[in-house]
Formats: structure tokens, sequence, C-alpha cells
């Protein structure tokens, strides 16, 4: 699973991101935004880079409503750093590589 930006959907949403042994970016996304569309590349780099210690999972929120309900998501792009099940860092909005990596380093 690390080294790749895998999506993730409602159904595999707990499996992949809450309950994984590593720390886990989760990107709450839509494929109509532009913003969304412009982190794709940054997420494969930063995937790529921290291959090993670090999952990146998208979930499009048009796709998957339940969870970005749960998660109480009014604007996306949100990333959300996960760790032991918890959400242990946010950053909303766009994001450039530098900023991908400062929300998710300290977690590692």
């Amino acid at each position: 699973m690390s080294g790749t930006v895998i999506d993730v959907t409602d159904s595999t949403f707990l499996g992949t991101v809450e309950q994984a042994k590593i720390t886990t970016l989760a990107v709450f996304r839509a494929e109509w935004s532009s913003v969304c569309l412009m982190l794709d590349p940054v997420l494969d780099e930063v995937a790529k880079e921290y291959e090993g210690r670090l999952v990146i999972a998208r979930l499009d929120i048009d796709e998957s409503p339940r969870t970005p309900e749960r998660y109480k998501i009014h604007a996306i792009p949100t990333l959300h750093v996960f760790k032991g099940g918890k959400i242990v860092n946010t950053w909303i909005g766009p994001a450039n590589k530098a900023r991908v990596v400062d929300t998710v380093k300290p977690h590692l």
C-alpha cells in the first residue's frame, strides 16, 4: 500500500485509514475541484518519498459521502493525518509539497 496514493471509499476507509499500522494522510477531495486535481501530483511525490512510513489515501466526497459527513468535512481539499486511529493534524485548502510534508512529517 505504501509508495502510492490509494483511493478509498466509505466501505474501505476504516480498514485503510483508521486501522493503519503506520501514519496515514487522508485526503478528502473531489474530481471537479481544480485545487484537488493540482494536489494529486504532490501527493504522488510525497507517497514515493515517504514509502514505508506513510500511507496516502484519497476519498472522493461525492462518491463516498458518509465518511466526510462523519468527520464534518466542509471544505476541500481537507487533509487529516491519522496515527493510531486518531487525527493528529489537519490542513484545509491548497497545499504545495512543503505544506504536505510539514503536515505529516512530525507524525512519522
